[in-house]
């Protein structure tokens, strides 16, 4: 009995400290295996607080003609990663794009040529959490 119960408490401490959520939560539909994308990257974000380059670039500088990217976003079942891109071109006032659907989500947002960007983020969860995510993200024909 005293085993069971040391192996029970260490799969629940385990399973709060890193946001699993129980197997019978409904999981995303969105499969971000399937997109053919072509950078992905593994990170994390404290909990209900926003942060810059949650796509891990500070800033982003665009060529000469415009651009689209599509990113699919991979978030811990039952949050809510809102995206924020800010970006300005040629002197132009900011454009912003924000994306706050809960789970996983995938967007597309469109740059100006010789435009520069930043991606905003913030992921809900429970305080003083930090929750993983994963970022995939392609460039498409604008």
């Amino acid at each position: 009995m005293k085993r069971t119960v040391s192996v029970l408490i260490a799969g629940i401490l385990g399973a709060t400290l890193t946001g699993v959520s129980p197997a019978s939560a409904a999981t995303s539909p969105i499969d971000c295996s399937s997109g053919e994308y072509t950078r992905i990257r593994e990170s994390f974000v404290p909990t209900n607080v926003e942060r810059p380059a949650v796509d891990g670039f500070a800033y982003r500088f665009g060529g000469p003609s415009p651009t689209t990217y599509e990113v699919c976003l991979d978030v811990p079942d039952g949050s809510t990663f809102t995206i924020e891109v800010r970006s300005w071109s040629n002197g132009s006032p900011d454009e912003t794009f924000v994306d706050d659907r809960p789970g996983d989500k995938v967007f597309r947002y469109s740059l100006g040529a010789n435009s520069f960007w930043q991606i905003y983020g913030t992921l809900t969860g429970p305080d003083s959490t930090f929750l993983y995510y994963t970022w995939h993200e392609k460039k498409i024909a604008a």
